[in-house]
């Protein structure tokens, strides 16, 4: 007897979260601090019915929800996910400057964006080294 099959391996699966709770309490936070309702938060696909689960913890949203939700909450979907930021927050901030001056077509805005992240990196570089 002679086996043909492809052996496969699974990949160890990486939450996207931390803690459910965790998860639905920072929600709560970001939207009230927002000052949107759970309605005026909802889109198609995720309803304010499926917010209010999420902020009672009863829910995790899927990873391209909690992206959306973070876009329209004007937070990073790792402050959602983990309540840290993986980045310096001005080099953040200037990253979605960058972004937003790329989709502008402006070349004058995306050189003044540029250079912006560019000071923005060097001074948390320095305070990392310091």
């Amino acid at each position: 007897m002679s086996y043909t099959g492809a052996i496969t391996f699974k990949r160890a699966r990486t939450p996207h979260y931390d803690d459910p709770v965790a998860v639905g309490r920072r929600l709560h936070e970001a939207r009230e601090a927002a000052a949107m309702s759970q309605r005026e938060l909802a889109f198609p696909g995720c309803s304010a019915a499926y917010i209010s689960r999420i902020e009672r913890g009863e829910r995790i949203p899927s990873l391209q929800v909690m992206r959306e939700l973070a876009r329209r909450l004007g937070v990073s979907e790792a402050l959602l996910a983990f309540g840290r930021d993986p980045i310096d927050s001005g080099v953040a901030s200037r990253v979605r400057d960058v972004e937003a001056a790329e989709a502008s077509g402006d070349a004058a805005a995306r050189t003044r964006a540029y250079q912006a992240l560019s000071r923005a990196a060097s001074k948390a570089a320095r305070a990392i080294s310091s």
